[in-house]
C-alpha cells in the first residue's frame, strides 16, 4: 500500500495534466522502493527458513545469528534505497525533473 499526495480539490485542466504526469512518475518511483522491500523479504526467507544452530536449547545462538543476517539484509536494502533516491533526486534525475515540470506547469 502506498500513500501518495493528491490535489485538495478540483484544479484547472492544465494543472491537472501536469499533476497526473507527476503523480504517475511518483507512483512508479515508490513502486521501485516497494519492490526492494519485497526482494528483501525473499532474501530474509532464504536466509532464515530452515536455519538451525546446534547445541542451542535456549535459542540464544540462533537469535544472534538471525539478528546478524537480518541486519545485513536490512542495511543492504536501506543503502539500495538511498542510492536509488540519490540518482532520482540528482540534477536532471527523474524525480527532480518531475518536480520541476510540475512547478513549471509542463
Amino acid at each position: 500500500t502506498y500513500t501518495l499526495p493528491k490535489t485538495s480539490g478540483p484544479v484547472p485542466a492544465a494543472v491537472q495534466k501536469s499533476w497526473d504526469v507527476f503523480a504517475a512518475g511518483l507512483a512508479a518511483h515508490e513502486k521501485v522502493h516497494g519492490d526492494t522491500i519485497v526482494d528483501m523479504v525473499r532474501k530474509i526467507e532464504t536466509a532464515t527458513i530452515g536455519l538451525s544452530v546446534p547445541d542451542d536449547p535456549g535459542c540464544k545462538k540462533i537469535r544472534t545469528e538471525m539478528t546478524r543476517r537480518l541486519a545485513e539484509l536490512s542495511q543492504a536494502q536501506r543503502q539500495a534505497s538511498r542510492d536509488f533516491d540519490r540518482v532520482e533526486f540528482a540534477p536532471r534525475g527523474n524525480l527532480q525533473q518531475l518536480i520541476v515540470n510540475l512547478l513549471m506547469g509542463r
